[in-house]
């Protein structure tokens, strides 16, 4: 019987979580769970409302109405919104802004956490892996996962990558604004009071600043076999 493992990546904007963790629930048949994706859609779920995105209660309140599902794909995952596949809009700057606002609440994080751990416990009940990422998988969400990545990259490196991501979607951004944009994303993401990044004590560190993704790959594959998960 195949091994059923759990795989909880963190790290900042751009440091390769989704590309890893796209790869790695390839090789280990794996269902991926793109935590970003939730926050997004519900962020245009509030777009589609009108919903004040500095109003916790109303913002959890559309939460509680809307169905967000997450559909394994060749190149990732889609989204779907109220079954709506949302996949392309969601990635939208303004989205992201958005995303990035109301990710920062207490009581909406708490949801989204309990979303996500009924994702992952759905996946294990049928023998199939997981591959989690986000921004609090190894302190939060799986803190028991069977192994912790924590990827990071010099934030000009990230910057480009994200440039790339946006140039991929069509959409036309200046680097300059896209490396403005991940500043004040870090400062979020670590200073929030809910949840903020962190590296767990038990985490391996993994600076992707000079490595191509085929390298990240297996840096990560040989730490699994290491730990006799394959």
């Amino acid at each position: 019987m195949h091994k059923v493992v759990k795989v909880a990546i963190d790290g900042p904007v751009g440091s390769g979580k989704g590309t890893l963790a796209v790869a790695l629930s390839k090789k280990l048949n794996a269902f991926y769970v793109y935590t970003g994706a939730m926050y997004r859609a519900l962020a245009l779920a509030c777009l589609w409302e009108k919903i004040d995105i500095e109003d916790e209660i109303k913002v959890l309140e559309l939460l509680n109405k809307i169905s967000i599902e997450l559909e394994p794909k060749e190149e990732g995952i889609k989204a779907f919104l109220n079954g709506k596949d949302v996949s392309l809009e969601i990635f939208k700057p303004n989205i992201s802004k958005i995303a990035s606002d109301i990710s920062a609440f207490p009581k909406v994080r708490e949801e989204m956490v309990l979303r996500q751990k009924e994702m992952v416990r759905s996946s294990i009940q049928k023998r199939k892996s997981v591959v989690v990422e986000g921004r609090d998988i190894t302190t939060v969400v799986i803190p028991d996962a069977d192994i912790k990545i924590y990827l990071t990259a010099d934030i000009k490196t990230r910057a480009q990558r994200r440039l790339k991501q946006f140039e991929k979607r069509g959409i036309s951004m200046r680097l300059d604004d896209v490396l403005k944009d991940l500043k004040d994303r870090d400062e979020k993401d670590t200073e929030r009071n809910a949840s903020p990044l962190r590296i767990a004590k038990d985490a391996v560190v993994v600076d992707t600043t000079n490595d191509t993704v085929e390298q990240t790959v297996e840096k990560v594959m040989r730490m699994l076999k290491e730990k006799y998960l394959l």
